[in-house]
């Protein structure tokens, strides 16, 4: 069994190329070759492939986070909220899992008392990505949030833009705006980086609106 490897938060504040350095870290660690592939398509959120790599690893935390983004993809909130709450009770500071933990709660009118406000407290995070927590706590506005987005490295800037639209929509729903929520999707989409997460939840928010 290969040693976990964490990813602290969604695929898309990571640049491509360490994304792909991970993969290739995986890859390079990983028997027998069935295993590499269902981690790849993993990566890609495909439940399927999380499911059996959950199954055959259950110590592999990104595969269990990974599959609840998935399952956030699908419209499965129970389902994802499962899996956060299972990464985050293992590994607290691990962000992606708090933060959409938070977030499904919320969608799932399940979030007050869920220790979000405690997690930000405590943890030692830098502005970016903290600000996307702050934002729906009503800490951070959305000109914050864009604002640091802007400030990140040339390689990982367009990614940090498409996930601060895409938070910035995802809070705009959830506080009952339709219209702010499905310009900030737009905006998500116009960064052009179909390859992340929070790319294809704005593109499936936006086809599923009336």
């Amino acid at each position: 069994m290969r040693k976990n490897v964490l990813v602290p938060w969604p695929r898309c504040l990571l640049p491509a190329a360490a994304m792909l350095a991970l993969l290739a870290q995986i890859s390079a660690a990983e028997e027998p070759m069935k295993r590499h592939v269902a981690f790849g398509d993993c990566l890609g959120f495909d439940r399927a492939a999380c499911d059996a790599v959950a199954r055959d690893e259950p110590d592999n935390l990104t595969a269990f986070f990974l599959r609840g983004l998935a399952a956030e993809l699908a419209g499965d909130g129970a389902a994802a909220l499962a899996d956060f709450d299972a990464v985050a009770r293992r590994e607290p500071r691990h962000f992606g899992a708090q933060l959409w933990r938070h977030i499904v709660a919320a969608r799932l009118h399940r979030a007050e008392g869920d220790g979000f406000q405690d997690y930000l407290d405590q943890a030692a995070l830098p502005p970016w990505p903290k600000a996307l927590g702050e934002l729906y706590l009503g800490l951070a506005t959305p000109k914050d949030v864009l604002a640091l987005a802007g400030k990140q490295p040339a390689a990982a800037r367009a990614e940090a833009l498409c996930a601060a639209h895409f938070h910035i929509g995802r809070q705009a729903e959830l506080a009952g705006d339709s219209a702010a929520a499905m310009a900030a999707y737009r905006a998500a989409l116009a960064t052009g980086t179909t390859h992340v997460f929070e790319y294809r939840a704005a593109m499936l928010a936006l086809d599923a609106a009336p």
